[in-house]
C-alpha cells in the first residue's frame, strides 16, 4: 500500500503546466530534471519528497512534446489564471529517484512521459557535467483547486518555492489507483535497474 499524503504542504515544485496536466491524467509518471538557472551550480535536488505542483509557462514550447500530447499544453494555456495568480490543483510525492548520465535511458522511459527527442537532447546538453535526475512521482488531485497570489519570492527560474501559507492536502485523491500505479512503478524501476546494471 502506497503511503498517504500529509495533511498540508508548504513546498511547491515548479514544472511546466502542460507536463503537470499530463501527470494529472496519469499519462506522465516521471520527472526528468537538471534544475533551473538558479539551481545551476548544484543541479536539481529533491528538497522535499512531498510538494504541490506550481504550473509555469516560461520556456515551455509545444515543440518539445510529442504530437499526440500537445493538447495538454493547449488546455493548460486555455485555463491559465490571471497575471499574478497561480492555480494549484495537484500534489506529488517522489517514490523513487535516480541520477543518470545514460542518454538511452530517456528513450526507454518513453511510455512514462510526454517529451519528444528534441526536449531530451536539450536536457542532456544543458549543464552537461551534471547528471539528469529521474524521479517517479505519484500524483494526487486536491479536493478543490486553489488560486494563490504570486509572491515576489516565488519568481525566478528555480525549481522549488516555499509558499507563504501551506496548502491543505486533506481529501486529496490519487490520480491512479494503487494497483495501477504499483504496476507502472514496477515497470519504470525495472527500466532504471536495467540501465544501472548496464552502466555498472
Amino acid at each position: 500500500m502506497m503511503a498517504a499524503l500529509s495533511a498540508s504542504c508548504p513546498t511547491a515544485l515548479k514544472e511546466w503546466a502542460g507536463v503537470i496536466d499530463a501527470m494529472g491524467r496519469g499519462q506522465q509518471l516521471v520527472l526528468i530534471r537538471k534544475g533551473g538557472l538558479v539551481d545551476a551550480a548544484r543541479g536539481f535536488e529533491i528538497r522535499s519528497t512531498e510538494f504541490v505542483f506550481y504550473p509555469t509557462f516560461e520556456h515551455q514550447t509545444i515543440n518539445y512534446l510529442r504530437p499526440q500530447y500537445r493538447r495538454y499544453l493547449e488546455e493548460a494555456l486555455a485555463a491559465r489564471p490571471p497575471e499574478g495568480q497561480v492555480r494549484v490543483e495537484l500534489a506529488g510525492k517522489v517514490v523513487w529517484s535516480r541520477q543518470s548520465r545514460d542518454p538511452s535511458l530517456l528513450e526507454r522511459l518513453e511510455p512514462f512521459h510526454i517529451y519528444n527527442g528534441q526536449f531530451l537532447a536539450q536536457r542532456l546538453k544543458w549543464q552537461p557535467d551534471q547528471p539528469l535526475v529521474v524521479a517517479v512521482v505519484r500524483c494526487w488531485r486536491l479536493a478543490a483547486a486553489q488560486q494563490l497570489p504570486v509572491a515576489a519570492h516565488y519568481a525566478g527560474c528555480k525549481s522549488w518555492v516555499e509558499l507563504d501559507a501551506p496548502v491543505s492536502l486533506r481529501a486529496a485523491s490519487p490520480v491512479l489507483e494503487n494497483r495501477v500505479f504499483e504496476e507502472r512503478l514496477a515497470q519504470i524501476t525495472g527500466v532504471l535497474d536495467r540501465a544501472q546494471s548496464t552502466v555498472g
